[in-house]
């Protein structure tokens, strides 16, 4: 099968690795919080907490377990913040747009995957599609606790600040994918690197929020450069896609964690971010975030630092086979 090459070495050519760390970052002016992901349908799946200190994900990636009798029978433990929120306040695009009641437990469907989740009074202004769909729409984040969170914004295509960007990444997305191709043992990248140079890269997403370091900027990168489709591709040609953490300073200084993955155009094993907003503490700016492609969805929290991302907190809702 025209993928079985690259598959064999996916590792070796992912987009860059975010380290996984225990959080050392406090928030010592806020009290314990809790974070969830609500679905168009009205149901909510909880995947980060802070208690005062850290950071945790306390729910188990693969949960199987009975339906509890009643949400009153649910370990104080599983909320992640001592106790069961009554209510929750929904975010969307950096504002406070409802209060949401939490109802009951429900099983929460996410891709192949089913997970012990939240039923809420919510109901969407919008036509909430079959639960078949992924991945499904999320209409924004709720938060159980006085947490404000601010939008990340989404840099306009073709914009001066858009066109910027995509000259800063240019070289790390060629040095990414000559890493990438060159990782392969029994397959030949079919264009050598001259010709993939001449091939424009297309960027199709670029999210931005501000630096704690003055004078700095944090983006969030997605770009593409996919290849005409040979009579062996069957009309899916190869293409790579590059992604990862941009950080602009002063003087144009920028710092990179970008890499990039060889891939074909469907684009199997590669993820995409969904941005939920942006919580600020002290002197650090955390990302909350969804990333997801066709074999998995996990909700995430990073401290986007200039030296390495962090991820301080991760939660795989879902997944599907291969």
């Amino acid at each position: 099968m025209r993928h079985a090459a690259l598959l064999a070495v996916l590792a070796l050519s992912t987009a860059p690795a975010i380290a996984r760390v225990p959080s050392r970052a406090s928030l010592d002016d806020r009290k314990p919080f809790l974070l969830a992901v609500l679905n168009r349908d009205g149901h909510a799946m909880p995947f980060a907490s802070f208690d005062g200190r850290r950071w945790k994900a306390p729910w188990p990636d693969n949960r199987q377990v009975e339906m509890p009798i009643s949400i009153d029978n649910v370990d104080k433990d599983w909320w992640g913040i001592g106790k069961r929120p009554e209510r929750m306040a929904l975010w969307f695009e950096g504002a406070k747009v409802a209060d949401v009641a939490v109802t009951a437990l429900a099983m929460v469907k996410a891709l192949c995957s089913t997970r012990l989740g939240l039923k809420t009074d919510y109901k969407s202004p919008q036509l909430a599609p079959p639960r078949t769909k992924a991945p499904y729409p999320k209409d924004g984040l709720l938060v159980a606790g006085d947490v404000p969170v601010e939008r990340i914004e989404i840099v306009e295509p073709a914009s001066a600040e858009w066109n910027r960007v995509l000259i800063l990444i240019t070289d790390k997305f060629n040095k990414g994918e000559n890493v990438a191709a060159n990782a392969f043992t029994d397959w030949k990248h079919p264009f050598d690197e001259r010709r993939r140079k001449a091939v424009p890269i297309t960027m199709e997403a670029i999210y931005r929020a501000p630096n704690p370091k003055a004078g700095w900027t944090t983006y969030f990168v997605e770009a593409v450069r996919q290849y005409p489709a040979r009579r062996e591709d069957q009309g899916c040609g190869v293409a790579t896609v590059g992604s990862g953490w941009v950080h602009v300073g002063p003087k144009d200084k920028a710092e990179f964690e970008f890499g990039a993955r060889v891939t074909y155009c469907d684009r199997k094993g590669v993820g995409v971010m969904l941005p939920l907003g942006l919580i600020r503490s002290g002197d650090r700016n955390y990302w909350v975030a969804q990333f997801s492609g066709f074999e998995y969805e996990i909700y995430r929290v990073i401290d986007p630092d200039t030296d390495r991302a962090r991820v301080l907190a991760s939660f795989h809702a879902g997944s599907c086979p291969e």
